[in-house]
């Protein structure tokens, strides 16, 4: 899944860490407006940043790469936190966002706005638990199978892609 998509996870209640991006849940992506639509999305943008600061993001992406290259240098955990400790000290500034976007074909959304939010909620967990596990003490088990960003769909996600395809990345 495409990190940009994965950050792009939505607007959460304070205090309970979930997505409600403040419309009807039983209303479908295809009937939502223009303004709605910019609302799903900030919300989404929001609750993102939540489950996985920026910092967070930039940090887990160095280790990936630091694990990768170390495993095609020498393997060794001491490559990987140089290699790591390198990415992170040349981390580039956040670039400010453009319009938001979720990549939602909302025309062809059938889905509910609650169906939609609960995948947000369920992938946002699922990838902020995959960035976090990757750890350059590892390079052990990494020789015999090397980390990847990929999470695999759930059931909340199965449901709202099922009626929106584009959801999450799907289609």
């Amino acid at each position: 899944m495409l990190p940009a998509l994965c950050l792009s996870l939505g607007g959460c209640k304070d205090d309970d860490g979930t997505l409600d991006s403040g419309i009807d849940g039983a209303k479908q992506g295809d009937e939502l407006t223009d303004a709605e639509k910019k609302q799903f999305c900030e919300a989404a943008d929001a609750y993102g940043e939540q489950v996985l600061s920026d910092e967070e993001f930039a940090d887990a992406t160095c280790t990936l790469k630091a694990i990768n290259d170390a495993l095609n240098a020498d393997g060794s955990v001491d490559t990987c936190n140089v290699l790591r400790q390198s990415c992170i000290s040349n981390t580039p500034e956040t670039e400010p966002e453009g319009a938001c976007d979720l990549g939602i074909d909302w025309s062809t959304c059938q889905a509910t706005i609650a169906e939609i939010e609960a995948c947000y909620q369920e992938f946002g967990a699922s990838f902020a638990a995959r960035m976090r596990s990757f750890s350059c003490s590892k390079m052990a088990e990494y020789a015999e199978m090397p980390p990847n960003q990929e999470i695999e769909v759930g059931p909340d996600c199965s449901i709202a892609r099922a009626e929106c395809p584009t959801v999450m990345g799907g289609g």
